[in-house]
């Protein structure tokens, strides 16, 4: 019933760049994305993902972590909104702090999602910044 309600996203020719270090989150986001038929390319670092933003003109939003070795995801968002100032970027992170996701806002992150994903809030959020009309009927 689930898989069922998320193909009701119907993104094909849409593309999502998941930013994420930890193994299991990045397959748990791509499999999700996978029943909207939205194409899916992962990183496992900032860097990684500011220069696939800078070279992939065909991505159409990031889901960035913000715990993620090397720059954090917070530096992160603020260098791709530098080369990519329309692309938008939904964080995610397990902390759920008023703070954390104000400073998420301010580095140049569109929204916050908190850990554990809420796959409907996710989805959601994603129709929204690909800018496609009232949400399918779940």
């Amino acid at each position: 019933m689930i898989i069922e309600s998320i193909k009701k996203y119907k993104w094909k020719g849409k593309k999502a760049l998941i930013v994420e270090d930890d193994p299991s989150a990045a397959f748990l986001l791509s499999e999700i994305l996978q029943h909207t038929s939205m194409q899916v390319e992962t990183v496992s670092s900032g860097l990684d993902a500011m220069e696939k933003c800078k070279t992939d003109p065909s991505i159409d939003v990031v889901l960035l972590d913000l715990q993620i070795p090397g720059i954090s995801g917070f530096e992160a968002a603020a260098l791709i909104k530098q080369e990519r100032a329309d692309l938008p970027i939904i964080a995610q992170s397990a902390y759920a702090l008023i703070e954390e996701k104000e400073r998420a806002i301010e580095a140049g992150c569109d929204a916050h999602i908190s850990k554990p994903i809420n796959t409907f809030d996710l989805l959601a959020a994603i129709h929204h910044f690909l800018d496609l009309g009232d949400l399918p009927f779940l």
